[in-house]
């Protein structure tokens, strides 16, 4: 599969697994899920309404609106406009002559009145949204016509697409190991399942996996790392009931050298970081020695030298993980700076952000793309 062809899939994600594990009660959403409003002329697909609010004093309707993947209503416009704020899954919204964007949890979108638009969810995921009905003493909702397949097709596409070529500079495996990564991070189970499937398309065996997903619990934790090692059992039992045998691959080599793995663990990271071992501990090393030398010894050591993976794999999983988790912008900055060390390029990096940002949204990818601006220039 050519390398464009692949980010697509892995980007877009379309598959069976992603469509048909989730259900209208199953998907994960904040508020009450409510009564199922199709078949409706406004909509193509299925769809759920909750209204929550109740008092007509307060003179501002709101209600839940559920998608299932791929259900979105019609061109259409408000005559006073209306306020739109994402709330689970992954939706887009789109204006008359403009791209479409696409949508996060916690993502506002502000409608201003008679402004031709749709939303809706993505194909591969359930969406849902809070939609407040502003100026509702003089607002109606005036639907124009469906929003047809190659219409949706097309917006989406585009969307979805809009780093293909600036991600060309990361392989099919790297594209691979990312993904998974920062779904695992943010334990964004529905959509690392066919992330998953696509490591195995682009040739990543079954043991080369496990070794992402077991690198993760590192940065994210047992109970991340544990499930999504689940869902991947999930998913090679559902590619082996259809037919495909997926290769399992090697297993990890023995480590002969006979030192202890503290001593160990500092020649790695000496070697990864360009670090000499004996630099002046500071910070957690000296607040906290414990922890430092429980990451000498079991991360850079018991992991690192799993040689399934290269060191280079597993700081771009480390970094991806980190950005799936939020919040740990120093621990990225370290890791992105090792990354950098190993050869990995700023433009890599930013590829790799990339990646983050369609899977994951911007709350995720910017704050990170700071620290990459801030480390390159030191640079």
């Amino acid at each position: 599969m050519k390398t464009k062809n692949l980010f697509i899939a892995i980007m877009m994600a379309i598959s069976s697994v992603t469509v048909y594990a989730q259900n209208a009660e199953t998907f994960r959403q904040p508020y009450p899920l409510g009564d199922k409003l199709s078949p409706n002329p406004n909509f193509t697909g299925e769809v759920w309404l909750a209204p929550l609010t109740e008092k007509k004093e307060l003179n501002l309707p709101m209600a839940n609106v559920t998608f299932e993947p791929g259900c979105r209503n019609s061109w259409h416009l408000h005559k006073a406009g209306q306020l739109l704020i994402a709330t689970a899954g992954i939706g887009y919204y789109q204006e008359k002559g403009q791209p479409a964007r696409r949508l996060f949890p916690g993502d506002i979108v502000e409608i201003a009145p008679g402004v031709e638009h749709w939303h809706g969810a993505a194909p591969n995921s359930w969406f849902a949204h809070i939609a407040i009905t502003t100026n509702p003493q003089n607002n109606a909702a005036v639907w124009i016509s469906p929003v047809s397949d190659d219409q949706y097709r097309e917006a989406t596409t585009e969307a979805e697409c809009r780093y293909v070529e600036a991600n060309k500079v990361l392989t099919a495996r790297e594209l691979a190991i990312v993904t998974v990564a920062s779904y695992t991070g943010k334990g964004d189970l529905e959509h690392l399942k066919p992330a998953l499937a696509q490591a195995l398309e682009a040739g990543m065996t079954i043991n080369e996996i496990n070794e992402v997903l077991i690198h993760a619990y590192a940065y994210c934790g047992f109970p991340r790392s544990l499930r999504a090692i689940q869902t991947f059992m999930q998913v090679v039992e559902k590619r082996k009931a259809d037919g495909i045998t997926d290769v399992v691959g090697r297993e990890v080599s023995i480590v002969t050298d006979s030192r202890n793995r503290y001593e160990r663990g500092c020649d790695v990271l000496a070697e990864i970081s360009g670090v000499p071992t004996d630099a002046p501990k500071a910070g957690y090393a000296l607040f906290a020695p414990t922890i430092e030398r429980f990451l000498k010894e079991h991360l850079f050591a018991d992991l690192f030298e799993r040689d399934l993976l290269t060191c280079r794999e597993r700081e771009l999983a480390t970094v991806s993980v980190l950005a799936g988790v939020g919040g740990v912008e120093p621990m990225f900055e370290s890791h992105a700076a090792i990354c950098m060390h190993l050869g990995v390029t700023p433009e890599q990096l930013s590829s790799l952000l990339n990646i983050v940002e369609m899977n994951l949204g911007k709350t995720y990818s910017e704050p990170l793309r700071k620290v990459l601006n801030q480390l390159t220039e030191k640079k």
